[in-house]
């Protein structure tokens, strides 16, 4: 009697419009939403408002026809896979929506491969009609991209205007009033083309069970409706095929049948899960100013009534009420079947990811997030909010895992890496919630320099002072190599070997600062080959002081230049945005390494000096209107032309 169901998709293909419509269909507003008027009762944060989009999970639970569905609203920009992910370890389908006019996106390969990874069963709900599109060339797209998809309604046209839907399934037309629908005969004009989907769709629905196949084949006809209900059921549930449906959040055209097909085509808890001892995981972490942290949790099996606990690994947490979710409220129940999502306020003990049972511990779905590939560098707006940024900055990862802080030693800035621009503009604002008003800006690139040739000098140090003086006399070799390498060739005790340490923490502490812009030394070999002591007057210190005047001396001599950090690409995109693409990537600098197909998306593997993509999130966005892709990898040093390293020495020395 539950449907616990994930809507996830490519960013602006109809999922929030299409949770509303559900939502207010089944009664559970009186007033349908708009995502551009910012009254949805999943996009309720002021992040949300701001800029139009989901950025977080939201909960729609709805009653129809004696059954509960729980619909949790996932965002679709990439640059959320957190949440995106997350929420579908809480489901026990997804529900792949593809905007008409906008066809397969590589939102809906991301989700659906998401889905598969998870063995989740799926299906696709195709948005937007009404705005246009070629429905029967999108579902050629749909069979080659996604496999053995079953279109369960057809679009009914009179003329220009859209009236219904065909069911395919059950061979019937459904006329939409605006109000209600009307059932009836397949039109004459139209009956042909029902028969040859319907004939299909039997076909591929009995292929999955070997008696109804063997029944068929014998020339026993056509199954009954029973069985063929019961095949489709079971062909859905075990992932061996995925139903096409059609609806209109907009106008509300098929949000009634859908419902209907949810009920039809996917599982329950219980054939997932089956019965047993209660078992749940906290699939979302939110944060809120006033209320703490609130932990959403999903039921996998059995049931909870209020007072109940459950166990997690080093602790037990109580279940005071049973709230669900819906948007931003809180509806307290007086108990939890398998295939409910709780919200538990205040749980400040749970985390992300956490299991939850109630007699033994078992495993629950998991997916692994994809490292971060876009940093900003992050610092108070004022002086004296550091502390209260650190705070803030333990909020926001305990919400978002998918985020990640690193303090740069070299640099001194404190980078907040995540899924792209709007990630981190989002992620922004929700400090700015917390009380901590942050900037953004552009990190500094650590460079390197290192030496193209070899040379050799004499570093120095002769101090005389009342009492012992100061004395280290080092003769010093440089040449390029693969990495460091310290050599000590001193022969006849010039130097006693008790000084080899002291000169070369004075050869790497010259080498933190280089000689052209005081950037790090790398690749090197540093051979000391002669020198002197003084009985008295040498020390540690001595030669310590010595190595390092020797190192600066001997690598202004040794053919100095500017490194900068290469970075590795993996862009996925349109077909047809390839050409833009490696356009863009030869303007910054890059080199393409391969490129290879992927159904519609092509893949470019290629490299890049990381000063000309720090901004790359904003300007593949750009490039392919959101429908692209990327992540990111430290590659290795490269020397950086000598115009522009001319240009960033005289800024490091102005600096």
């Amino acid at each position: 009697m539950i449907r616990t169901i994930a809507l996830a998709g490519h960013s602006g293909s109809g999922k929030t419009t299409l949770g509303e419509a559900l939502l207010y269909l089944t009664g559970g507003k009186d007033r349908k939403g708009s995502v551009s008027e910012g009254t949805t009762t999943s996009d309720y944060t002021p992040e949300e408002k701001a800029h139009g989009i989901s950025v977080r999970t939201a909960v729609l639970p709805l009653d129809w026809k004696g059954h509960k569905f729980f619909v949790i609203d996932t965002p679709g920009y990439l640059d959320f896979i957190a949440s995106i992910r997350g929420a579908l370890t809480a489901a026990d389908a997804a529900v792949v929506t593809v905007s008409a006019p906008e066809g397969v996106q590589i939102g809906t390969e991301r989700a659906w491969t998401v889905a598969e990874r998870l063995e989740l069963p799926r299906m696709v709900v195709v948005t937007k009609l009404d705005k246009g599109g070629d429905f029967f060339a999108l579902l050629e797209d749909l069979r080659s991209t996604l496999g053995s998809i079953v279109p369960v309604h057809l679009p009914w046209f009179e003329g220009e205007k859209w009236v219904g839907l065909l069911d395919v399934l059950h061979n019937k037309a459904l006329r939409y009033d605006g109000q209600k629908y009307q059932e009836g005969e397949v039109p004459n004009e139209m009956q042909e083309q029902v028969s040859k989907y319907h004939e299909e769709a039997i076909e591929a629905i009995v292929e999955t069970d070997e008696n109804l196949l063997e029944q068929y084949l014998e020339g026993g006809g056509e199954p009954d409706a029973e069985q063929v209900a019961k095949a489709f059921h079971d062909a859905v549930r075990q992932g061996l095929v995925y139903p096409v449906a059609i609806a209109s959040g907009e106008n509300m055209i098929g949000v009634e049948p859908l419902l209907d097909i949810f009920l039809e085509a996917l599982p329950s808890p219980i054939e997932r899960w089956g019965e047993g001892p209660a078992l749940a995981k906290v699939f979302k972490i939110q944060v809120e100013p006033f209320v703490g942290k609130v932990a959403y949790v999903r039921l996998f099996r059995g049931e909870l009534k209020p007072g109940d606990s459950l166990k997690y690994e080093g602790g037990t947490v109580k279940f005071n009420k049973l709230t669900v979710p819906r948007g931003n409220e809180l509806l307290e129940v007086d108990k939890a079947e398998a295939g409910y999502i709780l919200a538990l306020p205040k749980a400040d003990e749970l985390h992300r990811t956490m299991a939850l049972w109630a007699e033994e511990p078992e495993e629950v779905p998991m997916t692994k997030l994809p490292e971060p590939t876009t940093f900003m560098a992050i610092a108070p707006k004022s002086k004296g909010d550091e502390a209260k940024l650190g705070e803030a900055i333990n909020k926001l990862l305990e919400e978002d895992p998918s985020l990640k802080l690193e303090r740069n030693e070299e640099t001194g800035e404190m980078l907040l890496w995540g899924m792209g621009d709007m990630h981190l503009e989002v992620a922004k604002e929700r400090l700015k919630d917390y009380g901590v008003d942050v900037e953004l800006s552009l990190p500094k690139i650590p460079y390197r320099e290192t030496i193209r040739r070899k040379a050799e000098g004499q570093g120095k140090h002769k101090k005389q002072t009342g009492g012992h003086g100061q004395y280290g006399d080092v003769w010093l070799r440089l040449e390029p190599a693969e990495d460091y390498e310290f050599v000590w060739e001193i022969t006849g005790g010039v130097i006693p070997t008790k000084y080899a340490s002291a000169v070369e923490k004075g050869i790497k502490e010259a080498a933190k600062k280089g000689a052209l812009a005081g950037y790090p030394v790398i690749g090197f070999r540093a051979a000391v080959y002669d020198g002197s002591y003084h009985s008295v007057d040498s020390s540690d210190l001595s030669f310590q002081v010595a190595a390092s005047m020797a190192f600066r001396k001997v690598m202004e001599k040794a053919g100095p230049t500017l490194l900068e950090p290469i970075y590795k690409l993996k862009i996925i995109v349109p077909q047809d945005k390839m050409g833009d693409i490696l356009s863009d990537l030869q303007g910054r600098r890059g080199r393409v390494l391969g490129s290879d197909m992927d159904g519609a998306l092509a893949v470019i593997n290629a490299e890049a000096p990381l000063a000309e993509i720090l901004e790359y999130s904003r300007v593949l966005r750009s490039l392919t209107a959101g429908q692209g892709a990327y992540n990111i990898e430290f590659s290795h040093y490269a020397e950086v032309p000598q115009q522009l390293a001319q240009k960033i020495i005289q800024e490091a020395q102005e600096e």
